[in-house]
């Protein structure tokens, strides 16, 4: 019985296989190639609740730089502007207005090669808000514009319209003393801030602190300049 039973096993084996080998008689080959150059911008406005969605319609609060390269900062706001307040002889702090759009923000695009990771955003003041009149303009000596964290979203998150945790947001308190201040980042996440990434905030929040009896009657101007760099510092 179990040499019959074997035998049987062998039989079935035998029949299960393929009958024939199929092989080809003639064949051909194609090559596939392309060439990946730098992108080199510039990247337009987006929406900055979506950064998958382009800026519509145009936003004048936000405009774009116009920045070329694989790195770019595209977007920064167009102004801080406190309107007209009251002189105080004490310390005082003042809100800014919102905008057409109540949205401030900063866009930053990174199109570079896998192997290239990291950046960061600073911003700086090129000197204390000045009297923009006479002989020996006043100087608002101390006085600080304090920027919020707001929010970081990235075009190629599973959910661009909300928070993307692979990036970091700071809050910034912009004046002499300080110098330039890092406002936003990359993460030490691999492709952290690869693709088009936005620090979005409420304008209203923006706030600016003049130091006790410094204040004085007049319009006053300064530039904040926002610089972005490749690295990373987290």
């Amino acid at each position: 019985m179990k040499k019959h039973l074997l035998i049987s096993a062998l039989a079935l084996g035998l029949i299960a296989a393929p009958a024939t080998l199929v092989h080809a008689d003639s064949e051909g080959s194609t090559l596939s190639q392309l060439e990946l150059i730098d992108n080199n911008g510039p990247t337009v406005p987006v929406d900055p609740t979506d950064p998958t969605k382009p800026q519509d319609p145009n936003d004048p609060d936000n405009p774009g730089t116009g920045n070329l390269g694989k790195l770019t900062l595209d977007v920064a706001p167009a102004t801080f502007d406190f309107g007209q307040v009251a002189v105080y002889a004490s310390a005082k702090t003042y809100q800014a207005k919102t905008t057409g759009t109540g949205h401030q923000y900063i866009q930053v695009t990174d199109n570079r090669d896998v192997d290239e990771q990291g950046w960061q955003v600073t911003v700086e003041q090129n000197h204390d808000l000045t009297e923009t009149t006479g002989a020996t303009p006043h100087v608002l000596t101390g006085s600080t514009i304090a920027i919020p964290a707001g929010t970081p979203r990235n075009s190629l998150a599973n959910d661009p319209t909300v928070a993307d945790t692979n990036l970091l947001t700071h809050a910034a308190e912009v004046n002499e003393e300080n110098g330039a201040v890092t406002v936003f980042e990359t993460t030490a996440t691999t492709n952290s801030g690869k693709g088009t990434s936005v620090k979005n905030w409420n304008p209203e929040e923006v706030s600016l602190t003049i130091p006790k009896n410094t204040a004085k009657k007049g319009i006053y101007q300064n530039t904040l300049k926002w610089t972005l760099t490749a690295g990373t510092q987290s």
